[in-house]
């Protein structure tokens, strides 16, 4: 099942003030139906490998019965065209339903779509959506994500995703070089650093830029850009991602 479809530090002052003043040469306008994620993405030179979009949300404060559950995802299926290779893997017990989809677009890319249903003990009623979508990297990221907006809205309502881009950096990467790379990304946008800052091996920050949507409310503000990365020491290579409004998994 596909309960965890969530995986969700601090930097000092002066580094925000230095990144304020700094890497001003690398800003990049957005060309008008560009997604703003990959013009800032071409800051770190990278070839990006993968586009990962994640979505999850209440859809009904009732329980839904698992016909209704599987009407839901076969309606989603065929508003995406989804091929699939096995039928709707679905689960029923006292309580708890749900309903799993798994297929590929047209174009490739591999999506998963899960409704549960919930009765909790206190007597609350729930009915969830979640989606996630893995793809080679597409000619228009605005339009894939639209893509996938229009076919779950009429089921779902309002939905919104969290899409990031990943790629590997030969070797690891340095503090200094991970640093210099979330400037010239953030540059680009004019995005405000909020938190954050590398650790050793691993690092991440987290931002805010007008070019990007509403975001997401954290301790330290309001953040709709994630910088990460993380050395993999076994392949000798450096995870790297960037995401809005946050990165939807882990690296």
């Amino acid at each position: 099942m596909f309960r965890g479809f969530l995986r969700q530090v601090f930097f000092s002052l002066s580094f925000l003030l230095l990144f304020s003043m700094n890497h001003i040469d690398f800003i990049a306008h957005v060309p008008v139906g560009e997604h703003p994620l990959v013009v800032a993405w071409e800051g770190t030179g990278l070839a990006p490998e993968e586009i990962e979009v994640e979505g999850w949300k209440k859809i009904d404060d009732r329980f839904s019965n698992l016909a209704t559950l599987q009407k839901k995802a076969e309606e989603v299926k065929r508003r995406l065209r989804l091929k699939t290779d096995h039928p709707l893997y679905c689960g029923e017990e006292p309580g708890f339903v749900f309903v799993n989809l798994d297929g590929f677009l047209p174009g490739g890319s591999r999506v998963l779509v899960t409704f549960q249903a919930v009765r909790k003990g206190t007597g609350e009623e729930e009915t969830h959506c979640g989606l996630t979508a893995f793809a080679p990297p597409v000619p228009d990221l605005r339009d894939y994500l639209r893509r996938l907006e229009r076919a779950v809205t009429p089921i779902t309502g309002d939905f919104p995703f969290k899409a990031a881009l990943r790629g590997q950096w030969p070797g690891r990467l340095t503090e200094e070089q991970a640093t210099e790379l979330m400037e010239k990304v953030f540059a680009r946008l004019r995005a405000d650093l909020i938190s954050g800052g590398p650790a050793g091996v691993a690092g991440q920050w987290l931002g805010c830029s007008h070019q990007l949507g509403e975001g997401v409310r954290t301790e330290a503000g309001r953040v709709n850009l994630e910088f990460a990365y993380r050395y993999d020491v076994r392949n000798d290579v450096t995870h790297v991602i960037l995401g809005t409004p946050r990165v939807p998994y882990g690296l």
